[in-house]
């Protein structure tokens, strides 16, 4: 069993944060990097909307510019106009890598833990020049609290490794390269034929999200930019490392200022936690399709109350078995 290990760790590896407006979640997350004191801080922030934000937002970047207090070398992007979710978001991080060959890229709500440092400076490095792999993630659906997926119990135990290949980019801290950030595609062109070229979809209500997700993004009902991230490691064919551990927790959730998830999350309450190196790497890069399948259901997918009851009944059979497995 996994438990927190709190030891000092360096970073190696550039780190972007990106802000907006909310004091209280930055500094929780400036304070996480300040423990790893990565080399190069990136610090982006959207311009205000309103005389309201203004004040917020100056706030913040005098804080983050007055509490770098380690040997580093420090870039801006302040923005004086707001752009908005999708091109504030988006052209930092390209800016972010018009500089850096790889990195570390963090929102102000998503909260990591030191081991998230350590697992992605390691495996940046590990598949620097494996352009199948295309992202880290710090995320992980697998460590749902038990009373919400039971489930996923079976499926981390079934998981020797301490990460896996999976098609889907988690963007709730992540890492990745220049060479991957350089097929993001921001706009469709022509969208049916776009999403046409996708076939990496195991059941036809997982394509039918996806295509009106992205429809939806492409006729500009969604403003974010994580979508066309997701869709252009699809269209390349690239894989992200997903891992067995929850490394971050998100705590900008559940709160009237959220960007995008004002409402009850069932995302709140996941544990997360510190590793333990060195890690055990899978064999192949591949992707674990069974893995994926979980995923889709528990992250993007409203099951019925049936399957939900099943998937509890079948968890707790998952748990008396290894129970017994592991006393012979």
């Amino acid at each position: 069993m996994y438990q927190a290990i709190r030891t000092p760790y360096t970073c190696c590896n550039a780190v972007l944060l990106l802000f907006f407006n909310r004091f209280d979640t930055t500094k929780r997350v400036f304070a996480q990097i300040a423990k790893v004191k990565p080399p190069r801080i990136y610090l982006a922030g959207d311009g205000s909307r309103h005389t309201d934000d203004k004040a917020k937002i100056e706030r913040i970047r005098a804080f983050l510019l007055g509490h770098i207090s380690w040997d580093c070398e420090i870039h801006t992007r302040f923005l004086e106009t707001n752009l908005g979710c999708k091109l504030a978001i988006s052209s930092a991080i390209s800016w972010f890598f018009s500089h850096e060959k790889q990195g570390i890229i963090l929102e102000d709500d998503c909260l990591p833990n030191v081991s998230f440092f350590r697992f992605c400076d390691e495996l940046l490095e590990r598949y620097k020049h494996n352009e199948q792999v295309m992202m880290i993630s710090g995320w992980s659906a697998l460590d749902f609290a038990p009373h919400t997926q039971v489930e996923h119990l079976c499926a981390k135990a079934s998981l020797k490794e301490d990460y896996y290949f999976s098609k889907y980019n988690h963007i709730w801290g992540w890492a990745s390269w220049a060479r991957a950030w350089s097929r993001y595609q921001l706009t469709f062109k022509d969208f049916k034929n776009e999403f046409k070229i996708l076939n990496n979809f195991s059941s036809k209500s997982e394509k039918t999200l996806w295509y009106n997700t992205f429809k939806a993004y492409a006729q500009g009902k969604i403003d974010t930019w994580d979508y066309p991230w997701t869709y252009s490691i699809w269209k390349h064919k690239g894989l992200c490392i997903y891992p067995k551990q929850n490394m971050i927790l998100n705590i900008g959730l559940n709160r009237a200022d959220a960007t995008h998830t004002n409402t009850e999350s069932k995302f709140s309450s996941m544990p997360a936690y510190e590793l333990i190196f060195p890690l055990k790497h899978p064999r192949k890069v591949e992707q674990n399709y069974r893995l994926d399948s979980i995923d889709f259901k528990a992250v993007f997918q409203n099951r019925p109350l049936w399957a939900k009851l099943w998937a509890k009944i079948r968890a707790k059979l998952c748990i008396i078995f290894h129970t017994n497995a592991h006393a012979l």
